[in-house]
């Protein structure tokens, strides 16, 4: 398709960096809770970072 770089959406790598940052942000609010479902926000939030800048950054190099 010729236009088809040009109709992708774009920031959905910047919003899940974003989430992820806000979930890395409360998670210790949850740590002294309740301690595996601190764990857990910690990790989901890293996890969905960490998938927001591959799709931001790094998918557009390879």
């Amino acid at each position: 398709m010729a236009h088809s770089e040009h109709n992708r959406p774009k920031g959905t790598g910047i919003i899940l960096i974003a989430i992820g940052i806000l979930i890395f942000f409360l998670a210790p609010k949850f740590f002294k809770q309740d301690l595996i479902g601190g764990l857990s926000a910690i990790i989901i939030g890293f996890v969905s970072g960490g998938i927001g800048f591959y799709i931001a950054f790094l998918k557009k190099r390879v």
